[in-house]
């Protein structure tokens, strides 16, 4: 227990820190904000059209995708130093790293079959 002491205080000093700062900015804040400050800025150009254009969900899922991909990478990268350290515990880290890659290249495999990646 007295080893997660130090986690608890810091778990309740951030969100004691997150509270009060929302707070402050609640106090502090402007009441009624000027149209002008809803505005877009655009270099003290006057803006041309809305701020909100339409955007491609194509481009969300390619880069949740790589997002993905990177983390499975990481992973590997530990398994990686993990398996180096411990040859003696047998196959059974080598095959736990071969069932995640198949898992990993289903998912891969899945996502070329559907054309998740064309950008048109």
């Amino acid at each position: 227990m007295e080893t997660l002491l130090p986690l608890a205080i810091l778990l309740i000093v951030s969100l004691l820190l997150c509270v009060g700062i929302l707070a402050v900015t609640q106090i502090l804040g402007p009441k009624r904000p000027v149209p002008m400050q809803l505005s877009t800025y655009e270099c003290g150009v006057k803006p041309e059209g809305g701020s909100h254009v339409p955007f491609k969900s194509s481009f969300y899922l390619v880069a949740v995708l790589f997002l993905l991909f990177d983390v499975e990478a990481a992973f590997f990268l530990a398994w990686a130093l993990v398996y180096k350290n411990s040859l003696a515990e047998g196959p059974a880290l080598f095959w736990a790293l071969i069932v995640y890659l198949g898992l990993m290249a289903i998912g891969l495999f899945y996502i070329l079959r559907k054309n998740i990646l064309r950008l048109n």
